[in-house]
């Protein structure tokens, strides 16, 4: 007999006048991960009000988007025979705040321990799971959740009910692995649920304080020093925030055995504890943006061992001349390259003894190519690097194309000492063919694969390379390398020029107030946004969307979207969209990315 947790008297809590305290203020500061909306009602208003929201909301699109929603509902009634909600009910829940962490394993302290000086709740050496909720008046929906986990594991596990105070907090212990638990109190509309009963009666008793015993996550150095760097431009609280500590999520969740305590022990003298934890937050709709994204690695400080080898330095972003503005996006990163290369020297003799990474890598390279690689290659690049993407047409699925450029200190001696080399091995293999692109760049051609033909879905790939003035050209595609020739030619004009690049430009310096960056890119969601339009309106496409929706509900609700109603054309689409940037500093606290979209 299941011994039901939920009752109307839980929906009929009060709400208590004390302080509310939120997710990173009740999670412990041992928290090794941890994700969060801060308001999901305000993210959803700020999303009807971005771009994608009012793209959305146009009248000739959102027929198309109900119509697919609705044969969504539809088509995955599967969940609502496991759950009891279907997926519009599921969806509405949260109204709120939103968060979810990963938890060490919980250590026995004093307040752990009853009064006649037992443990409350089974040890366990799991990490613990632990959710905040807030579902306001969707609680009912909740309970009917609470009740279909209370009936599922109810056979094999103990129930047992506790007052902590105003709260009753209800947990379930698997009978045969009493380390196995569900724990959860409610408090008017908010649900507490942890995998672990110690943490959720420590969080109970917190939450009735409206004060925290012990640190919290709000505590966290790390997590405080990261957070402080993801606000918008003025000052705007992001909707929502992650953070992970990697380094204790290894020392934690690794099994104890000879073999992990050597690793483990390792992770000093290799610097890789150095990498002190990584988080970041996304701002929808703040002032003059559609939104603002944050990422930022904290790193110790000074670098040792292997992070000796994350070397960014600042540099020229502007794209080159040679970059055409057809490209659906740019990104250029400039990297001390020599530095890394000690860097990883370092730790790989660290590992393996001195000298041995030139015994077995560059040594071997050498004696079988003659080509030295901490010369002729590393010692040649001067630590630029720019990747561009356009899409091949006519339209197939691997449209995407990418050139990658390299910048040259000695162009001449590059060629001499390294490509030459590379064509002569590959010739002994197969064939190159010459293409003449544009005066002074002239590409050797290697094609992948059979050739498929001019209507085939999947287009062949093609490797081209070749140098221009001091780049190393590289491209998967014979038409992306015709693009940079026509801009090299002066037939198509180059992305510099353009008018949406100089916007992102002039966003991004006002950002830096002056500092460098190491990195930038620049994107332009239409021309990856018509690859999809195209390729929807391909026949060929909607009948092998149609052959593989027959066991997925998506592809059978996209493709019910699209039977029924008319793509409308894609100057519909693409008045909504806006280019986007990002840019990269590296900081005394480490590196931070910054990306954001224009309205």
């Amino acid at each position: 007999m299941v011994v039901s947790a939920t009752s109307p008297t839980l929906i009929a809590q009060e709400k208590s006048a004390r302080p509310r305290l939120t997710a990173p203020q009740l999670f412990p500061e041992s928290t090794l991960a941890y994700v969060r909306v801060a308001d999901v009602e305000d993210l959803q208003s700020r999303l009807d009000d971005s771009t994608m929201g009012k793209m959305m909301s146009d009248k000739e699109i959102a027929p198309i988007l109900k119509e697919f929603y609705g044969s969504l509902v539809k088509n995955t009634a599967e969940i609502q025979e496991a759950i009891g909600l279907d997926l519009d009910e599921l969806l509405s829940i949260p109204r709120g705040e939103l968060a979810v962490a990963l938890l060490p394993p919980k250590r026995v302290s004093s307040r752990d321990r009853d009064r006649d000086g037992e443990e409350s709740a089974p040890r366990s050496n799991q990490p613990a799971v632990v959710a905040v909720l807030d579902a306001g008046e969707e609680i009912a929906s909740v309970e009917v959740l609470l009740q279909r986990i209370e009936k599922e594991v109810g056979d094999n596990s103990d129930y047992d009910k506790k007052e902590i105070d105003e709260l009753t907090l209800h947990s379930f212990t698997n009978r045969n692995r009493r380390a196995q638990q569900f724990a959860y109190f409610i408090d008017g509309g908010t649900l507490v649920a942890s995998s672990s009963l110690g943490y959720l009666e420590q969080m109970a008793e917190d939450w009735q304080a409206g004060e925290t015993a012990e640190e919290s996550l709000a505590d966290n150095r790390k997590f405080v020093s990261i957070m402080s760097r993801c606000v918008g431009t003025e000052g705007e609280r992001p909707q929502v925030t992650f953070f992970v500590d990697p380094i204790r999520i290894v020392r934690e969740l690794l099994p104890k055995n000879a073999g992990t305590m050597f690793a483990l022990s390792l992770l000093g003298p290799l610097g890789i504890d150095g990498i002190e934890a990584a988080g970041g937050s996304w701002i929808v709709s703040p002032p003059d943006f559609d939104s603002i994204s944050h990422m930022h690695l904290l790193l110790e400080s000074p670098k040792t061992g292997v992070l000796k080898a994350i070397r960014p330095k600042t540099g020229q972003t502007a794209p080159e001349p040679w970059v055409p503005r057809s490209v659906g996006s740019y990104a250029t990163i400039n990297w001390d390259m020599e530095s890394t290369l000690d860097g990883v020297e370092q730790l790989f003799d660290k590992i393996r003894g001195d000298g041995a990474l030139e015994n077995t890598v560059f040594q071997p390279v050498l004696e079988r190519f003659d080509i030295d690689i901490r010369e002729d290659v590393i010692g040649n690049l001067e630590g630029r690097i720019t990747m561009v993407q356009g899409f091949v047409r006519p339209v197939t699925i691997n449209s995407g194309s990418n050139v990658y450029a390299f910048k040259l200190k000695d162009p001449k001696a590059f060629k001499a000492r390294v490509l030459d080399k590379v064509e002569a091995m590959i010739e002994d293999r197969t064939s190159l063919t010459d293409r003449n692109v544009a005066s002074e760049l002239i590409v050797k051609v290697l094609r992948l694969g059979r050739d498929r033909g001019p209507n085939s879905p999947i287009r062949t790939p093609e490797i081209c390379f070749g140098i221009y003035k001091d780049y190393l050209l590289i491209a998967d595609s014979q038409y992306m390398i015709d693009q940079v020739g026509s801009c090299i030619a002066g037939t198509t004009e180059p992305l510099l020029d353009m008018v949406e690049y100089q916007l992102i430009s002039e966003r991004i310096s006002a950002q830096l107030q002056e500092k460098d960056c190491s990195a930038l890119s620049f994107a332009r969601p239409e021309e990856t946004l018509q690859l999809f339009y195209e390729l929807a309106r391909d026949p060929a496409n909607m009948e092998r969307l149609r052959q593989i929706s027959d066991n997925n509900g998506v592809f059978k609700a996209l493709l019910s979207a699209l039977e029924k109603h008319t793509l409308p054309p894609f100057s519909v689409i693409a008045k909504y969209l806006a280019p986007s940037g990002g840019f990269l500093v590296e900081e005394e606290t480490g590196m931070h990315y910054t990306a954001f979209g224009l309205k």
